[in-house]
């Protein structure tokens, strides 16, 4: 399980890291493909971001509850700044600017991007993901508990319980694009009986990775859930 923070929006009286990973992207002869997505509407000012790896600049932009265009970011491990705009030549990055690290063996990855007001100069917790065919196969599902209650889900007859701030991946319990049902739960601290969310059924999209999020519905007690879906091709060499 990967933790994950909590938007302070959403709940002010919890924080929960998230950790995850994170494939990036830029090269001349080899890349890795890097796309972000942001889990809440965004400030028009952070609509985009500079990642800088020491050596190559790109930008990428910040769609809100969307995955952005891919961009490109070299292989290796590396150690990723996360910049407004791009600073003048030859200025040195502040002190305080905000970092993660891609391992080398990440072929590909996904930003995810919270509201964190705490963190400056840049308001964001940016938690990499990887995104790569080994650990994160097409036809899988992760599912994100952004929410202080703890979230139990069966799909089919695959059953997952996610507490607050964590993450669980799931298999689709059909083959092809078929249906299957969906009952979703979720049971807040202090509180004896859960709380339906969702009775539905869920598409499966065996050429897709799909992300789901269960967030915080202002102004409602129960929980929302949404996702959105990754076509996007591995290069050959994570095949």
């Amino acid at each position: 399980m990967i933790y994950l923070p909590l938007p302070s929006s959403a709940m002010p009286s919890r924080l929960f890291a998230i950790l995850l990973a994170l494939a990036a992207g830029t090269g001349v002869s080899q890349a890795r493909k890097v796309r972000a997505i942001h889990i809440q509407p965004v400030d028009a000012s952070l609509a985009k971001v500079v990642l800088f790896t020491g050596k190559d600049y790109a930008e990428i932009e910040l769609p809100s509850r969307n995955l952005s265009p891919e961009v490109d970011l070299p292989d290796g491990d590396l150690t990723v700044a996360v910049l407004t705009t791009r600073p003048p030549a030859g200025q040195p990055l502040p002190a305080d600017v905000p970092k993660f690290s891609i391992p080398e063996s990440w072929g590909r990855c996904i930003l995810l991007c919270f509201p964190d007001p705490t963190r400056k100069p840049l308001p964001l917790r940016i938690i990499p993901v990887n995104a790569s065919t080994a650990d994160f196969p097409m036809g899988q599902t992760r599912i994100y508990n952004v929410t202080g209650a703890t979230v139990a889900a069966k799909f089919g007859e695959e059953v997952l319980r996610i507490a607050p701030g964590q993450n669980g991946s799931f298999k689709a319990p059909v083959e092809g694009f078929a249906s299957y049902p969906v009952a979703i739960d979720c049971q807040f601290p202090g509180e004896k009986d859960p709380v339906a969310v969702c009775r539905t059924n869920w598409q499966n999209d065996p050429e897709a990775r799909q992300i789901m999020f269960v967030t915080p519905s202002p102004g409602y007690k129960v929980p929302r859930i949404w996702g959105i879906l990754d076509r996007e091709t591995e290069r050959k060499k994570d095949d």
